[in-house]
């Protein structure tokens, strides 16, 4: 789903890329889209604005609007090359300006009045989290009027607040503490106060994500993850609330009594939440003059303290203040203070050369921790106490100042593990960024349910990713080309195979090989003689998480087939999004 920060994305990107005042040239709809005749009444109107209130998007054209809802998998592209998506797909609506082209695909589309859609967006964008003119005191008012409904109800309702998806509701509930099940009416103000919190904090760190093409998933602790992101216990996977939606947490860290919650000592994250609509700063915010300045004369690079170019003596130029509104941007200009850019000197610094094509470079690791504790490496004794020294620092696992996050990364150069670090886990931190090479696809390091690798003494996973996952069976084929362990994907294409599972190779597209294998060859068929599809039960209760076989056609056609899978060596279930 398209939650509210992809939809404010994907106004700013028309807002920014299609002047005001065009004219509508042409219209053209996908043939399966049943408004076509009245979208073509926008022919000849001036596009004159484009707004967004949760996860709907609104483009003026005089006293005419279209107003947009991206779904599931909606998206634009403006002035594209090849007016189709990468899997075949054209768009429901394609509109032609004076100078440019706007395409939505995947997309419900259709014509509103303006003045409707203006009066809807200025009732409501106090309450959109994420609109600048969000306003706590009234979200918390619209929480606390549901007082007989379940919070992960509550959450998704875009009458209450605009623009959280499923998402946002299962991480901004692990964040509160408290358990989806949990009815308003057992919370105090406080805990309303915190839950608002929480949603509108990561649904910042959601747009800043997506803004800036970071990864998100690093940042779930309970959503689509087989262990909990804080105590690692067994995620919980469920359907639950009105709708029946998708619903992930965790039973020790959320509380199904908001008695037992104690605010204060519930875990933060590290990540942008918690001081970014704020308008303080604090010790954890490096102002400008805390930032190493450029001379304009010479170019060098100074240190934060010096007031003047220790090249050529030209005097630090003046910090000017930016007015501007922290309400207007939802993030502060300052930076971070991550451990990794502590703005004093550390205490210990280890210096080690480094050959390069223009010479050789000096790398400056630095002990930034004050309790650094002993890390036991099987590396030669030439390289222990450097590597030692790293992973105690923890630049192992995330190197911010580098630029990167990721540890699926290692070089060719840094390739020795130390034994301190966990299973998926490398030297990332050292990469050459020219000489980066993929070596892990899966989202969670972790997850043994979803990586290429088999780990022994794992969690057993509830629940995996939607679209493949492996077990941790040793009956997994490996493929012939790489002899890597395969991927279980299942069946999306309508047809009678759809819903089954098979086994193709795990690496990317790009580099696969044609292996492919059905992986429920030893599947019971049901009545009608078919394959049998493998299911979880995603009902609280004390048989949650378990698999079953059960018939594969569709509802109103499935015989009566039931059959509990037995426990050991099997596939990992794929349960729906």
């Amino acid at each position: 789903m398209v939650e509210g920060p992809g939809c404010k994305l994907n106004g700013e990107k028309i807002r920014s890329k299609v002047q005001k005042g065009q004219k509508v040239k042409y219209i053209k709809t996908s043939p399966t889209n049943s408004d076509g005749n009245t979208l073509r009444s926008l022919h000849g109107c001036i596009f004159t604005g484009v707004e967004t209130l949760g996860k709907e998007l609104f483009m003026y054209f005089g006293p005419k609007a279209l107003r947009v809802h991206f779904g599931m998998n909606g998206s634009i592209r403006i002035n594209a090359a090849v007016v189709k998506e990468k899997n075949g797909s054209i768009p429901v609506l394609e509109l032609h300006l004076s100078n440019d082209i706007v395409c939505f695909f995947d997309s419900t589309v259709e014509i509103r009045l303006t003045e409707d859609c203006e009066q809807r967006v200025r009732a409501q964008e106090v309450l959109d989290v994420c609109s600048p003119k969000f306003s706590f005191s009234h979200a918390e008012e619209a929480v606390r009027k549901q007082s007989s409904r379940m919070l992960c109800d509550v959450l998704l309702d875009q009458a209450i607040m605009p623009g959280v998806g499923n998402i946002i509701k299962n991480e901004a509930l692990f964040d509160s503490g408290l358990h989806p099940a949990v009815k308003v009416h057992q919370l105090t103000n406080e805990h309303i106060h915190h839950l608002v919190k929480m949603t509108r904090d990561f649904t910042l760190l959601f747009y800043k994500c997506r803004k800036s093409g970071s990864p998100l998933y690093k940042h779930y602790k309970v959503y689509k993850r087989p262990q909990c992101g804080q105590c690692f216990h067994v995620i919980t996977v469920c359907r639950l609330g009105d709708n029946g939606r998708m619903t992930y947490f965790c039973e020790r860290c959320q509380k199904g009594d908001p008695s037992g919650v104690n605010i204060s000592k519930l875990p933060v994250r590290n990540s942008l939440i918690g001081w970014t609509y704020s308008g303080k700063s604090d010790g954890n915010v490096a102002k400008k003059e805390e930032e190493d300045w450029a001379c304009k004369l010479c170019t060098l690079i100074n240190r934060p303290t010096a007031k003047a170019c220790d090249a050529c003596l030209t005097p630090r130029p003046e910090v000017h203040e930016d007015h501007i509104s922290t309400e207007a941007s939802p993030f502060s200009t300052d930076l971070i203070k991550y451990p990794c850019t502590a703005f004093k000197k550390p205490e210990e610094e280890l210096k080690v050369n480094w050959r390069s094509a223009f010479g050789t470079s000096t790398l400056v690791f630095s002990d930034l921790s004050e309790k650094p504790k002993p890390v036991n490496s099987p590396l030669s004794p030439a390289s222990s106490h450097l590597n030692s020294l790293a992973a105690e620092r923890g630049l192992y696992k995330y190197s911010v100042c580098q630029g990167t996050t990721s540890p699926n990364y290692a070089s060719g150069g840094w390739q020795k593990q130390s034994a301190g670090l966990s299973d998926g886990e490398s030297l990332a931190s050292y990469s050459h960024p020219s000489k980066k090479m993929r070596i892990d696809h899966s989202p969670f390091p972790s997850n043994n349910a979803q990586t290429g690798t088999l780990h022994s003494g794992s969690h057993k996973a509830k629940a995996t990713d939607c679209s493949f996952s492996i077990s941790s069976s040793p009956s997994i084929p490996c493929c012939s080309t790489h002899r890597r362990p395969a991927a279980l994907r299942v069946v999306h294409k309508e047809g009678e195979n759809k819903g089954r599972q098979f086994y193709t190779c795990s690496l990317p597209r790009e580099t696969k090989c044609n292996f492919f294998e059905w992986a429920d060859s030893h599947f019971p068929f049901c009545h009608h003689g078919k394959r049998c599809l493998m299911r979880t039960v995603l009902k609280l209760g004390p048989n949650n998480g378990r698999n079953f076989y059960t018939c594969s056609l569709i509802k109103g056609k499935q015989c009566d087939f039931f059959q509990w899978v037995k426990n050991g060596p099997g596939l990992s279930i794929l349960p729906g999004c």
